[in-house]
């Protein structure tokens, strides 16, 4: 099991990361489960830290491979009033991936 740190995030923002959570197939086959469960435990205690944080995480691993956690709603959004709680529950989500499968 590789040992994942969280890179230096470029710019603050007002994400979340509290939406369902999405794992692409290149994650399933290449961490193992407490791999990403380290990463998510890692990536929700930065949030409320920082009480939000930009969209774009980055995790790169011991070994050099790298991991992208992208949020798609903004709090702000969220809050505004424009989505349903029916399209909010639709809209409102969060995927890990490899840089590869962007």
């Amino acid at each position: 099991m590789a040992t994942w740190k969280r890179l230096p995030q470029e710019c603050r923002g007002e994400y979340y990361f509290s939406g369902h959570a999405y794992m692409t197939r290149g994650i399933q086959d290449a961490l193992s489960p407490e791999e990403i469960a380290f990463i998510v435990a890692d990536l929700h205690a930065f949030v409320q830290q920082e009480n939000g944080i930009d969209y774009l995480q980055l995790y790169e691993s011991d070994d050099g491979h790298r991991v992208w956690c992208i949020d798609q709603l903004r709090q702000s959004i969220k809050d505004s009033g424009e989505f349903t709680p029916e399209q909010l529950a639709e809209l409102d989500y969060w995927t890990m991936l490899r840089p590869d499968e962007y």
